[in-house]
């Protein structure tokens, strides 16, 4: 006999356990089931590159314990794989053959780091537990370690490992986080990074992997490294094809409105598997990052329930620490932008850069050195407030020594 449940959820981290709490808060009544393929409570990924770096215990990676599931009243069908998706006949297939049916279906499923061709045992990506703890036991004897691509889990992996191993940085583009901040705060980041040991190399890319006693890396340009671990970090593919394979539109993720609904009325999606409207451009992505995965949850849970619930649209919220300096980039950080404003001195490692559209109001900030009031920026770009004027920047800089504003 199949199980049945009111909502469905496939996913179980932000996007999943955000609806699991708003479904709760708005009714004590509704049958909830979680699918996920890893079977352990929902953990960090964030805080993964702490662990392989043996800065924190295994235990502070899980946000809840099993005992969570049970307090919420949802039954965990975890180390299970959701195969299939029937919408018309309300149902998810598992790889064990059973199936669950649904009254409403949240596919919070995530995504997968991008492969690298030359895969090894020493190549590694870093998305899963089981991925954090094999690279945790390589880094543990390495002497040398390679990063290919300067993304928010390469970076940050190179940044705690202990002092004395050497640090390579393949970087396809001509800067580090090339996806994230603009050019001026790339160039800052770089200055830090090569003072910490790092040795990058910008515009290029590994081609060959040769496995001995040794890795040994063939770079594009020419050169070589010879290195004990390979940290693949080129991005994330939204876990898609469940959502193809059942019809459902998709892009780079799958398509949803601004209720957070797919192409099916019964079927919604949220995190790192839903492409929506970006809440500055009004273009459809797929955001990637904490904030937006809670929030598309929430909203997700609220309609689901039959509360309608606009979501305005998602917006870049990065928060990480590499090689010891905070790094915080919100909203639209890109060169482009009509105008910026900001502050900084090379010396303190303190950098702050707003970005404004033609009216003034601010629509991002890169924050490097100090982002405790990373949220006050969220929540202006948010209200779609006009900029208060360098006197904001000065304040929060009070040892700026620059201030620029562009045009």
């Amino acid at each position: 006999m199949q199980q049945r449940f009111d909502i469905v959820i496939i996913g179980n981290s932000a996007a999943g356990l955000q609806a699991i709490r708003t479904l709760r808060r708005h009714s004590s009544t509704v049958s909830i089931a979680l699918i996920d393929l890893e079977d352990c409570p929902a953990y960090s990924r964030v805080l993964t590159p702490y662990y392989v770096g043996g800065k924190t215990e295994k235990s502070n990676l899980f946000i809840v314990d099993r005992a969570f599931y049970k307090e919420m009243g949802v039954t965990p069908l975890l180390g299970q794989a959701a195969v299939g998706i029937d919408p018309e006949r309300h149902q998810v297939r598992l790889a064990d053959d059973s199936a669950v049916r649904f009254g409403k279906l949240l596919i919070a499923a995530g995504g997968e780091a991008r492969s690298f061709a030359g895969a090894t045992r020493r190549v590694c990506t870093l998305r899963h537990m089981a991925d954090a703890e094999k690279l945790g036991t390589l880094l543990a004897s390495a002497r040398s370690v390679t990063a290919l691509g300067a993304g928010l889990v390469s970076v940050p992996v190179l940044s705690h490992l202990p002092p004395g191993v050497e640090r390579h940085l393949v970087v396809g583009s001509d800067r580090v986080f090339s996806r994230v901040v603009d050019a001026e705060s790339a160039a800052l980041l770089e200055e830090h990074f090569l003072g910490a040991g790092v040795v990058l190399h910008k515009r290029d890319d590994i081609t060959k992997v040769t496995a001995g006693e040794r890795l040994e890396l063939t770079l594009a340009s020419g050169g070589r490294i010879t290195s004990d671990v390979l940290v693949v970090g080129k991005g994330v593919t939204a876990n898609t094809g469940l959502a193809r394979e059942a019809g459902l539109p998709v892009g780079d993720g799958i398509l949803i409105d601004e209720y957070c609904r797919t192409g099916h009325p019964d079927v919604y999606a949220a995190g790192d598997v839903a492409e929506g409207k970006d809440f500055v451009t009004g273009q459809k992505t797929v955001q990637g990052n904490w904030m937006t995965a809670v929030e598309q949850g929430e909203n997700a849970a609220q309609n689901m329930l039959g509360l309608s619930s606009v979501y305005a649209g998602s917006m870049k919220n990065n928060i990480t620490e590499v090689f010891g300096l905070d790094v915080a980039v919100i909203g639209y950080c890109q060169d482009d932008a009509p105008r910026t404003v900001s502050a900084g001195n090379r010396f303190t490692k303190r950098f702050r850069k707003v970005f404004l559209d033609e009216q003034g109001r601010l629509i991002g900030a890169s924050l490097i050195g100090e982002t405790n009031d990373s949220g006050v920026y969220y929540q202006m770009v948010r209200g779609r407030m006009s900029f208060p004027g360098s006197r904001m920047l000065q304040g929060e800089n009070r040892h700026a020594g620059i201030m620029q504003q562009n045009a």
